[in-house]
């Protein structure tokens, strides 16, 4: 076994949205060890099944925070949204995914492990007499998945047992790679639920402490401690099912509980690395008018009659019209595959005969209908907004080459561009009108969405505007192109009958129906599930954590899925 000299690693950092997702360092000032110094790299490595990392920090573990010290460390890790026991033991063992190593039954059925197979193959193919030992209180752990370990031990259930193995071995001169699994905190979520607030489960989860309290000591107390360079992993594969406050729920994968589970790796030498909760979102809340209907007499819709030609698009003019949508989730009879209309001047009986502009919904996405009359069907569709979330869309008329163009953006994103020079001018002398437009020949165009942060610009606005502005909750002062805004509603007045407009034309739409003002708070630009998984630590890291660590190279033919987290290192011979 190779021994390890020590340089600085340089902290990787993350960036998410508009807000930074930052590995959070303290402050202080750290010493580069540049001395080679001969200690032996060792690895203990335990799991603890069904600790939500969340409930762990909030029951005040003392064993487990006093090593945050010197650890690199998260509350919020997520793992394998199966959320099964067996899966999860899987990746932390396999470091790969169950798309991979197969086990996604209790049973361990049909799994592909010998393809995939527990890592502790792959360091005794290069170090023979490498010791490792295992000790689990899971008797179908120790049968399905520990393989190529010099020592394999279950106890059925009993933690208080498997400790005490473990402590044993602690006492072997030759140890080289200890893993324990702990199974009492699972026990108790699933008969009590999964949360500290439940006083049996955070007494397991304090127990389990105590436990690693007891190892922790036995560790530094080896007589050859001084000489080994031990890294301490403790994690868990799951969390488990708990109904959280709804305040708490960002609605992204790190309020499912489920999957919230905690990592530590824990070193002397490691300067304090914590890994905070990512960014997921601006919160979004003030209060709305539910726009809907199909009718005049029982939609709300809203209008601006006064100065209504200055959104008028003629044949060659520049403009972006920009909004955000939360478009609410309906049964499958609402009818949005017949285009209600979100915005536009187009007062006629059909799209096919059509003069103006109007941004309508189409079944689960969004488009423009644009032209003059009988100029056709026309319409430039964009992305799918139907998921009751809400989305910021924005339709740029922009003059290039000599050719007019519209092009779409759903939350940033561009979606797709339109050649719209044939089509003519789009003047109209109806009014602009939101939501559920009179007069509409086709009675089932039902919208029912909240609309907020309407903005007309006459001018188009390039696509680096769009992206960087889109998670703003409202539209500030400097903004580039402010001077260019013929009509901001924020739509959130939260009073009265009218959505004041915020620029200098002062175009107030006037509210019809029977409207009410509703409070919403919501997640806005929220990150994907994928891209959050991938700032925070999962089952599968370890194992590359461990290889890394022993100074063993991953063979690609092993293909694993985790990753090594770095932190600095501190000089703790001085």
């Amino acid at each position: 076994m190779q021994h390890r000299i020590y340089i600085l690693l340089l902290l990787v950092g993350f960036m998410a949205c508009n807000k930074g997702y930052d590995r959070i360092l303290d402050k202080k000032d750290y010493n580069d060890s540049t001395g080679v110094i001969a200690r032996t790299p060792k690895i203990l490595f335990l799991t603890i099944d069904g600790a939500r990392g969340e409930s762990v920090r909030d029951a005040g573990a003392p064993n487990l925070l006093a090593l945050s010290e010197h650890a690199i460390y998260s509350w919020n890790s997520i793992s394998d949204t199966i959320a099964l026991r067996s899966t999860g033991w899987a990746d932390l063992l396999t470091g790969v995914h169950k798309e991979k190593h197969g086990v996604i039954k209790d049973d361990f059925s049909n799994n592909h492990l010998q393809a995939y197979p527990v890592f502790f193959k792959y360091i005794k193919d290069r170090e023979p007499k490498f010791r490792i030992a295992a000790y689990s209180s899971s008797d179908s752990l120790g049968q399905y998945l520990i393989t190529d370990a010099d020592v394999n031990q279950t106890f059925a259930d009993d933690d208080a047992a498997a400790t005490q193995a473990i402590l044993q071995e602690l006492t072997i001169d030759t140890a080289s790679m200890v893993f324990g699994q702990f199974s009492q905190v699972e026990l108790a979520g699933r008969q009590y639920g999964y949360d500290v607030s439940v006083p049996e489960y955070k007494a397991a989860i304090l127990q389990a402490d105590e436990n690693i309290g007891k190892i922790i000591t036995a560790l530094r107390q080896r007589k050859t401690y001084a000489a080994e360079d031990w890294l301490v992993i403790i994690t868990a594969g799951n969390g488990g099912a708990y109904t959280i406050d709804p305040s708490n729920d960002d609605g992204t994968i790190l309020s499912n509980t489920k999957v919230n589970t905690f990592t530590i790796y824990y070193s002397p030498r490691y300067a304090p690395g914590f890994l905070d909760r990512p960014y997921t979102g601006n919160r979004y809340t003030g209060k709305a008018v539910r726009l809907y209907g199909n009718t005049s007499a029982s939609a709300v819709y809203a209008i601006v009659d006064s100065g209504k030609e200055d959104y008028n698009l003629g044949k060659d003019a520049e403009a972006t019209i920009e909004l955000k949508i939360k478009k609410n989730k309906t049964s499958a009879g609402d009818y949005s595959y017949t285009y209600p209309s979100v915005i536009g001047n187009n007062m006629s009986l059909d799209w096919w005969n059509n003069t103006g502009w109007n941004i309508s919904l189409e079944v689960n996405a969004w488009g423009v209908h644009f032209g003059q009359n009988g100029a056709g069907f026309n319409m430039a569709t964009a992305s799918n907004i139907s998921d009751g979330k809400w989305h910021d869309i924005a339709a740029v008329f922009v003059n290039r080459d000599n050719k007019r163009y519209l092009r779409l953006f759903t939350d940033g994103n561009f979606n797709t561009e339109a050649d719209i020079t044939s089509y003519g001018n789009f003047d109209t002398d109806a009014p602009l009108t939101l939501g559920y437009m009179p007069g509409n020949i086709v009675n089932n165009r039902w919208l029912d969405a909240y609309i907020t942060e309407v903005k007309f610009w006459k001018a188009a606005i390039p696509d680096n505007i769009i992206s960087e502005y889109v998670c703003a909750a409202e539209l500030p002062s400097s903004h580039p192109y402010h001077d260019y805004l013929v009509g901001y509603w924020s739509c959130k007045d939260g009073y009265g009958n009218i959505f004041r407009d915020q620029s200098e034309w002062s175009h107030d739409f006037q509210i019809k129906g029977g409207y009410q003002w509703d409070d919403f708070s919501d997640l806005m630009c929220p990150s994907s599930a994928n891209n959050l998984a991938q700032l925070v630590p999962q089952p599968v890291d370890p194992v590359r954590q461990i290889l890394n660590w022993l100074q063993i190279a991953a063979d690609t033919k092993w293909d694993l899925d985790g990753k090594v987290w770095v932190t600095s290192y501190v000089d703790i011979n001085k």
